[in-house]
């Protein structure tokens, strides 16, 4: 036979939210801070119960400022169950009170968007604890969820309305290693308080994280014109005393917002008079570095009361604080310090444009650091400890063989209890170990795969880059053509009308002398006009070339047609036949040592010979477009 059954879960327990400081009072010992506190807790429960008829009479108690009429003898233990669970243990010696509620989960944020609905099987306890001493009383509070272990719903932190009760009672005052937990920040302003900051941050029994606030840099503002008076409507430039301006066409009928940044004053609209000079503009104020915004480290404190420090640090400690605890504090930002260990930085180009955004998240991340951390609770006991020591006291105090063997089976069940939840924070300790062990796997997956994809990448960016080259090469190639096919659209059709159209085009790299052009118009041989003209661009390129304007791949493209190439005229030609190699411009003499050509004796051919002249770093065109002598031609 088969049955249909509802499984049984493991369960899991851990801590959500926890809190430890101790209590002192100026206006009272250490009793009577004792006594507050427990009337703030039973004012804190009748709140919460209030909707639940006739409580127990134990709960109905005193306020808290009438602690002097609470009486001894009312502290007592008891245990109330409704649907949730109470349980207060009370041992006279030592004063020792503590309280446990356990209750069903019943959601979250009901009637809201962020509402959760209840998780199936999921409990809480809340436990409150004080324990007197001689100059103070030490308290502690922590929650527990106990839940399903396959649930995977997340788990909000509450911090009972008690923490906040207690640090708001004007006749206590709460401290945490030392720090007074009034919702006020620590700012680290002065040698005193840099003192104190240390004092706190070094202090081993510290388990409240520590939210560390650096001063922000100054910033440069921009000047800002005096005396702007925007008008409330367009109005015409006639009706506008302007200072620092030239006239304005008066068809120009608003005013634009560079007008602005000029003194101006509203006068009755009139022909202005042409002023003789114009008057200095007034100076603008003088610019001033101003602090960054910080954000409100004021209101963080206040809600961050019983989960965390909150700590500002002025620019002028960052190097003492440093010095001291080893934390580099950059201009602006935010550290997160567990312990003394830096957990979480944020740093201000990363809040510094959405504050308000930054200051809900802060919160709700430092709201979270209590879960499933280890706390400190000094001497406190919770209701298993305290429960043991009742059942030992009662022991030592009765003769009776049979009712110490009922107390020993009784600290025996607690015990098991105890063991239980134990269990249970032992399964959800390693439910977390498995689940950071299948992250850490995972982490190393994708960190795998993202080298994978990091080198698939870079070869993707060099392809990507080639081909962006070979782009930007062809580009370049076909914008080079067009200028081309253009320029050769103006070449001349008649051999007199080159050294004109160098002049035209070329005059800032090349200079055409008297005896070049003379050459020209006595030309009449066979002669290839748009190669000779071909020539002429490729020079005109070559000196962009001599004056580093060009580089040698771009001079490449210019000789690429005409198989252009610069070369020397030969020393012992020109020493044979200095006459035609010398050329006079200017005043100047020239020897003209380098020539490029095309062609040859048998075949038309173009030969142009020129100088570089280095003081007006152009060429110097003196022969072309025969041939001069040579060492074994004289014509």
């Amino acid at each position: 036979m088969t049955y249909i059954t509802t499984k049984v879960h493991t369960l899991k327990s851990y801590p959500t939210y926890q809190f430890y400081a101790a209590a002192d009072s100026p206006a009272t010992d250490a009793e009577g801070v004792f006594k507050i506190c427990i009337l703030e807790t039973m004012r804190w429960i009748r709140s919460r119960l209030s909707d639940q008829g006739e409580l127990p009479p134990e709960i109905d108690t005193p306020k808290p400022q009438d602690y002097a009429l609470f009486p001894d003898d009312k502290i007592t233990s008891f245990s109330y169950d409704g649907g949730f669970h109470i349980e207060v243990i009370y041992i006279d010696e030592p004063r020792a009170w503590s309280f446990r509620i356990v209750e069903p989960d019943m959601g979250a944020n009901p009637g809201t968007e962020k509402e959760r609905l209840p998780v199936n099987g999921r409990t809480f306890t809340t436990e409150i604890a004080f324990i007197r001493q001689t100059d103070c009383v030490e308290v502690g509070v922590r929650t527990i969820c106990s839940e399903p272990a396959d649930n995977t719903e997340d788990c909000e932190v509450f911090r009972p309305r008690l923490v906040r009760a207690l640090a708001e009672n004007p006749d206590i005052t709460l401290r945490h290693s030392g720090f007074i937990l009034d919702g006020e920040p620590l700012r680290v302003t002065s040698k005193g308080e840099l003192e104190r900051f240390i004092s706190i941050f070094d202090d081993p029994e510290r388990s409240l994280p520590m939210i560390l606030i650096a001063d922000t840099a100054s910033e440069v503002r921009k000047p800002v014109a005096e005396n702007i008076l925007p008008p409330a409507t367009p109005l015409s430039i006639s009706q506008y005393k302007l200072t620092g301006m030239a006239d304005i066409p008066e068809q120009r009928l608003s005013i634009s917002p560079e007008l602005l940044q000029y003194k101006c004053s509203v006068i009755p609209e009139k022909k202005e008079k042409k002023q003789k000079s114009k008057p200095a503009p007034l100076p603008a104020k003088a610019t001033a570095a101003e602090k960054l915004p910080v954000i409100d480290y004021v209101r963080l404190a206040n809600k961050l009361l019983g989960f965390a420090i909150v700590v500002f640090v002025q620019e002028g400690f960052f190097k003492q604080v440093t010095n001291k605890t080893k934390i580099t504090l950059g201009h602006g930002e935010i550290l997160t310090v567990q312990g003394r260990q830096v957990i979480d930085k944020l740093t201000y180009d990363k809040y510094g444009k959405d504050m308000q955004t930054a200051l809900k998240e802060l919160y709700t991340s430092s709201a979270e650091l209590p879960k499933r951390r280890n706390f400190k609770y000094g001497n406190v006991m919770f209701c298993y400890e305290a429960k043991q020591k009742e059942y030992h006291s009662k022991r030592k105090m009765t003769t009776s063989l049979e009712e110490r063997c009922e107390l020993y089976k009784m600290e025996r069940d607690e015990l098991k209890k105890q063991v239980r939840e134990l269990t249970q924070q032992q399964t959800d300790m390693s439910l977390t170990a498995a689940s950071i062990r299948q992250l850490q796997k995972r982490a190393a997956q994708l960190e795998n795969d993202l080298e994978e994809k990091t080198e698939e990448n870079e070869k993707l960016a060099a392809t990507m880059s080639q081909k962006d080259e070979a782009y930007k090469r062809s580009s370049e190639l076909v914008s080079f053509y067009q200028r081309q096919y253009e320029l050769a659209a103006s070449f001349p059709a008649n051999k007199n009308d080159v050294c004109e159209w160098i002049e035209q085009y070329f005059s800032d790299e090349i200079i055409v002398t008297s005896r070049a052009k003379s050459e020209m118009r006595k030309y009449s041989g066979a002669l290839d006009l748009f190669t000779l003209c071909d020539g002429i661009v490729y020079l005109s390129a070559y000196a962009k070339y001599r004056k580093q304007k060009l580089s040698a791949d771009e001079l490449d493209l210019y000789a690429e047609h005409g198989k252009w190439n610069v070369q020397g005229c030969g020393k012992e030609a020109i020493k044979l036949h200095r006459e035609d190699y010398t050329v006079t411009n200017g005043g100047k003499q020239y020897t003209l040592d380098q020539h490029i050509k095309r062609g040859n004796q048998a075949e038309e051919l173009i030969r142009i010979y020129f100088c570089w002249d280095d003081e007006q770093k152009k060429m110097i065109i003196g022969s072309m477009p025969k041939h001069l002598a040579t060492i074994r031609n004289a014509t």
